[in-house]
């Protein structure tokens, strides 16, 4: 049995069965792998719910794509963006209201929907930068790197809250107090939901090696770049680069990440790199509150 799909089992086995994918995204998936879709029926589709067309409209119209008109109908976001950046934009919107359900109004939610819209601006800015050609997956990716947390926060509920207290919202820590007590982690679970709903391997793996961990490494993945990105990214959106004295945290100083994007335009020193990412940190905070 692949090792995906023994992950997969073990994790429903823990915490029961996990929550199936939302019609709209198994109808835009579907519509969307024929190359002769006419946008006329993808904007059809899309516009049976009313919340997220306006939601798609609010992502094209902000910094991340940089229009030089505005957007006003499904239909031109469609032709500006591409078939596959939609189909990315319906994906990480829709998959992540539905593992809230509505019903999860804990204040953790809303810290995890705003930390996880930043990592998806620091892929998004830093994929651009390096011209990694990537088309939705670096910003989709960031947006769902932690669906893991609410998976176990909805099926686990008051007992995953005491652990993330635990962990005092280390992430790596929490992975070892998950790892402990579940016996996977939330990068885990993250890889198992999109396993689950038969997502692309390269966006799942991604979600597993946005933290480190035995056999986490990039060069293993479906697009090692992707990966990378996320990783870098998560560490990027927990540093504080306002002051220029302090030294390169770790999304500058893993060799590994920055080899990963295999391109000359990502700085070879650590110093570089902060530099860079220092430049960024202003404009993410600013796309991110656009979206909140």
């Amino acid at each position: 049995m692949p090792l995906r799909q023994e992950r997969l089992e073990k994790i429903i086995e823990s915490v029961g069965e996990l929550p199936a994918l939302p019609n709209i995204v198994a109808d835009v998936l579907s519509i969307t792998e024929d190359p002769t879709i006419a946008v006329s029926q993808i904007s059809d589709r899309v516009q049976r719910d009313p919340g997220l067309a306006a939601k798609i409209l609010k992502i094209s119209n902000s910094p991340f794509y940089g229009m030089k008109q505005y957007v006003g109908t499904l239909k031109l976001a469609i032709v500006i963006l591409g078939v596959r950046e939609l189909r990315n934009i319906v994906l990480g919107i829709s998959l992540f209201e539905t593992l809230q359900d509505g019903r999860m109004q804990h204040v953790l939610v809303r810290e995890i929907w705003e930390h996880s819209l930043r990592v998806g601006a620091w892929c998004r800015r830093l994929g651009a930068a390096l011209s990694l050609g990537l088309q939705g997956e670096d910003f989709i990716c960031g947006l769902l790197h932690d669906m893991g947390k609410i998976v176990l926060l909805r099926q686990v509920g008051d007992d995953y809250l005491k652990l993330i207290k635990r962990s005092g919202g280390h992430g790596q820590t929490l992975c070892q107090i998950e790892t402990n007590v579940l016996g996977f982690d939330h990068a885990d679970a993250a890889e198992a939901l999109a396993t689950h709903w038969n997502l692309p391997q390269a966006l799942s793996d991604a979600l597993w090696m946005h933290h480190e961990g035995p056999n986490r490494t990039f060069g293993a993945a479906n697009d090692p770049r992707l990966a990378a990105l996320v990783w870098v990214a998560d560490a990027a959106a927990r540093e504080d680069f306002s002051n220029a004295d302090q030294p390169p945290g770790p999304s500058c100083t893993r060799e590994e990440a920055w080899l990963a994007f295999g391109t000359p335009k990502a700085p070879s020193d650590a110093a570089q790199r902060r530099v860079m990412l220092a430049a960024f940190a202003t404009e993410i905070q600013e796309m991110q509150m656009l979206l909140l």
